[in-house]
């Protein structure tokens, strides 16, 4: 009986094995004609920099979260790109970035190689934005970089422990805790992840999973299976611990926007009372029938959202210049 079990398993293994793509298959398959290789100290990055018709137009950075890619943003990228540049990248260890050298994912890391990117491109001031992940290090670069960003745009962002965690920041203040939980299944996912897998996970960051195209799913799935994803993915999720958010929160006043779905199952919305009691200047809106992926699932409603919220500051700065007051709060 143990000889027919083992064997049961050693077939299984086999049959859900799920070995690694090439880089040149996915490249030559998700590469544009904005796509670039940008070389840091610690990462070749593949990233997109995306220029609209006028020079002049001010830029927006955007970070993607966890298990994702810049393709993340297509919507966004597609809506905006008459108006703004939109440089979007791969973060170090997704999608078609190499895993950064020194394998360590803590916070200053991944602060120091956003630092590196951004100096490879030379930017100057710039308009950022972040997903999940890419929010909590937008958030951080934006406190420690505050004369270069100019407007904050946050979509579900990381930053605040779970509702079970929360109890350990009572009487004892905050205690660290792993930022993600990881089951031994995760673990597995480096040797098998059929597309079944994925297509579980990625429904139910939606509100509604009939939105989530093929198209969407493989892309995932290609992303997760790109060279090292899965073992980076899982370095992190080990690695990354929750820090205490609040005094570099209440330390940002860069004009912030901070994006949730009403039905995100991944980073709760209730988390977003915290963030608006450490950031009282922040302006925050909620989608409703949304879930986890806002930029995907609700793609106009949150550029809308956007473009209004630049628009009521632009507004508001031009009305100071000529001696008028005009108000910039929330719709």
């Amino acid at each position: 009986m143990p000889i027919i079990f083992s064997m049961i398993m050693v077939l299984a293994g086999l049959l859900l094995w799920t070995p690694d793509l090439s880089f040149e298959r996915l490249k030559a398959f998700y590469e544009t004609p904005q796509s670039q290789l940008i070389q840091t100290p610690e990462s070749l990055i593949f990233a997109e920099d995306t220029n609209p018709s006028t020079t002049d137009a001010p830029t927006l950075l955007l970070i993607h979260g966890l298990g994702s890619s810049l393709q993340t943003w297509d919507e966004w990228t597609r809506l905006l790109k008459p108006q703004l540049r939109i440089v979007r990248f791969d973060l170090p260890g997704f999608g078609l970035s190499s895993a950064p050298t020194s394998h360590d994912y803590s916070d200053a890391a991944d602060l120091r190689r956003l630092e590196q990117f951004i100096e490879a491109k030379k930017l100057g001031s710039f308009m950022l934005g972040g997903h999940a992940l890419g929010g909590r290090m937008a958030w951080l670069y934006a406190a420690k970089h505050p004369e270069k960003v100019s407007h904050l745009v946050l979509l579900s962002p990381e930053g605040f422990p779970s509702e079970p965690e929360k109890t350990l920041q009572t009487g004892v203040g905050f205690v660290p805790t792993h930022t993600y939980d990881t089951p031994f299944y995760v673990g597995l996912m480096r040797f098998a992840l059929p597309k079944w897998a994925v297509r579980a996970v990625l429904e139910s960051a939606y509100a509604d999973p009939g939105l989530m195209t093929e198209q969407t799913l493989s892309r995932y799935h290609d992303m997760l299976l790109a060279p090292g994803v899965r073992d980076s993915m899982h370095e992190r999720m080990q690695q990354s611990m929750s820090i205490d958010p609040r005094a570099t929160l209440g330390s940002i006043h860069v004009p912030t926007l901070i994006l949730w779905g009403d039905q995100d199952r991944f980073i709760p919305k209730s988390n977003l009372g915290e963030y608006e009691r450490e950031m009282p200047t922040a302006h925050a809106q909620v989608f409703e029938n949304t879930g986890h992926l806002i930029q995907e699932e609700n793609a106009e409603a949150s550029v809308t959202s956007f473009l209004s919220f630049i628009g009521r500051l632009q507004s508001s700065e031009s009305g100071s210049n000529s001696g008028n007051k005009t108000s910039a709060n929330p719709n």
